[in-house]
């Protein structure tokens, strides 16, 4: 792409960057593609597993190659289309080739770039934020309307959902992992054999738990000579996430609902609650104190090693149950991270706790440009990617490797598990959703559901078990908060991003107050630091699409 060559214009462009920067964020309440093939029920397919639904129109047959734009500096473009078996088979199928991208620059400067050059790749892996819309409004992207009757994306989604993701009454772009059940990776781990060296104490409340962290403190308990964290709470905004959910108060980006309207969450009973009783934690020791400081990595290493006694995070039964779990079951052998509920304040509902959240819309998009010159064969291609058959494809790869037959629903009856596969093996097969560009964790879940069926539940992995048994359970659905990312160029888009400064600045302060009334008091002056730089707007403009919303969902 000829922008790979224009990195010298960034001068020329800095004040664009900047505006654009303030819509990069990723949304951390928008679900995550699912760890493993999940359990799930949206749409029943026919028998035969194909939604009895004919392809897009395909034009010509011709060989063409088309560029596939991530735009995340840390999405992975090695795999090459056509080296391995799964991508050999859709280059066979379809005779076109894939060529991933991402950014070699911040990836909001990129965007930049790319819009005021008008120089877009065919297709974009974006979020669904300020700069959708701006593309949309430049005209730079294709609608789909055209290709969705009769496509498998329209028979496997429900219209509402699809009506959900327009933007001025048109389809943009196709939803990545949308879905009708819950998903989600975040939740309570407590190391069991610190538990169960303590006497194996309910852990059901806050005062459960915190006297649970203070037994573990006075306890002595080290590893490797150094001393047990009792309460490590995963890196970035987790603190307090977590302990808004245990008072029963969700956080949407700052605000909450209130009696219908979202007003700013810090101004409510339960968000005094929570952080009167994280600044206990963190007076009584029971807390890193090196937390607001401290890495991802360093975060990892502790789980890994075992030396915490009980961890909160969003990252369950994804970086830990695959990079972290092994490690920590190898340093402690016969231990296991146990996956509890999440504990409940005086009056919250354990029940009604939510730890993750998910949303019919999924994650992110995947848009055509009007730079695409077969955009109707490149929406064959990734529509059969979102099918039933696509989905396998992608998740076990073509027949004869893990499986030979499928099921009444199409589904593998598996003969082998990928993790039985030598590394070489799986980078030869191309499975486990490397291709998989457009996700349906609707399909992914009843897939996984079929699998596990067949075989015994002592089989299953820990990541299987802890989803469906517990993390799962605690995971809400989020639509009615969707959609509300401000233009970062007007005052409401302006005081969002003041807001996400101040926040950050903020809680620490509270939290590590001297004492329950320092840290009202430095609530009290987050509040009022908020609302001086005009956060009344943001609850006017989130209260009137949440309303819109509540509305389109028939709330």
């Amino acid at each position: 792409m000829k922008m790979r060559k224009m990195i010298s214009l960034l001068i020329v462009f800095a004040m664009l960057f900047v505006l654009i920067a303030a819509c990069a964020d990723n949304d951390d309440d928008v679900a995550q593609p699912p760890a493993t093939a999940d359990n799930g029920d949206a749409v029943t397919p026919p028998a035969n597993g194909d939604e009895e639904a004919p392809p897009a129109a395909t034009g010509d047959r011709e060989f063409f190659e088309f560029e596939f734009y991530a735009n995340y500096e840390w999405y992975d473009t090695s795999p090459v289309w056509g080296n391995d078996q799964v991508s050999a088979y859709m280059l066979e199928r379809f005779n076109i080739s894939m060529r991933l991208t991402s950014p070699d620059i911040d990836a909001a400067q990129m965007m930049g770039l790319m819009i005021t050059a008008g120089d877009l790749p065919d297709v974009m892996m974006i979020e669904r934020d300020a700069v959708l819309q701006q593309l949309v409004e430049l005209d730079m992207l294709l609608p789909l309307d055209e290709f969705l009757p009769g496509s498998h994306y329209a028979a496997l989604l429900d219209e509402a959902t699809i009506n959900m993701s327009r933007i001025n009454g048109n389809v943009y772009g196709l939803l990545n992992w949308a879905t009708n059940e819950p998903t989600g990776n975040g939740g309570w781990v407590v190391n069991q054999s610190i538990w169960e060296e303590l006497g194996s104490p309910p852990l059901d409340t806050i005062e459960q738990l915190t006297e649970y962290l203070i037994m573990v403190r006075d306890s002595g308990i080290t590893v490797d000579g150094m001393p047990v964290v009792p309460m490590q709470f995963g890196h970035s905004e987790a603190i307090w996430q977590f302990a808004f959910a245990s008072f029963g108060l969700q956080d949407f980006e700052g605000v909450a609902d209130v009696n219908g309207a979202l007003e700013l969450s810090f101004t409510t009973p339960e968000a005094e609650d929570a952080f009167v009783w994280l600044n206990e934690l963190w007076n009584e020791d029971l807390i890193n104190s090196d937390h607001f400081v401290e890495t991802s990595d360093q975060i990892m290493e502790k789980l890994a090693t075992g030396r915490f006694a009980v961890y909160a995070g969003h990252d369950v039964t994804a970086a830990v149950a695959a990079e972290v779990r092994p490690a920590f079951l190898e340093n402690n052998p016969g231990n296991e991270m146990m996956v509890i509920p999440p504990p409940a304040a005086p009056g919250v509902n354990q029940n009604e706790i939510w730890n993750s959240r998910w949303s019919s819309l999924g994650w992110n998009i995947i848009v055509i440009t009007r730079n695409a010159e077969n955009p109707e064969r490149i929406f064959e291609l990734l529509d059969f990617i979102n099918s039933v058959e696509g989905q396998v494809l992608t998740y076990y790869g073509p027949p004869g490797t893990l499986f030979d037959e499928l099921d009444g629903e199409g589904f593998p009856i598996m003969t082998r598990q990928l993790d039985e596969l030598s590394a070489e093996e799986q980078d030869e097969l191309g499975a486990n959703i490397r291709w998989n560009k457009v996700g349906n964790t609707g399909v992914a879940h009843r897939m996984g559901n079929a699998i596990l069926e067949r075989i015994p539940r002592d089989e299953w992995t820990w990541g299987d078990i802890v989803q469906r048994e517990v993390i799962w359970q605690h995971s809400m659905n989020q639509d009615a908060f969707m959609n509300m990312h401000p233009d970062p160029q007007e005052p409401v888009g302006i005081a969002q991003s003041t807001f996400e400064d101040l926040r950050d600045q903020h809680i620490p302060r509270i939290v590590t107050a001297a004492n329950p009334d320092a840290a009202r008091a430095a609530l009290q002056e987050a509040i009022d630091a908020i609302y001086g730089q005009n956060f009344e707007l943001v609850e006017a403009f989130k209260t009137a699409i949440f309303q819109e919303n509540l509305a389109q969902m028939g709330g």
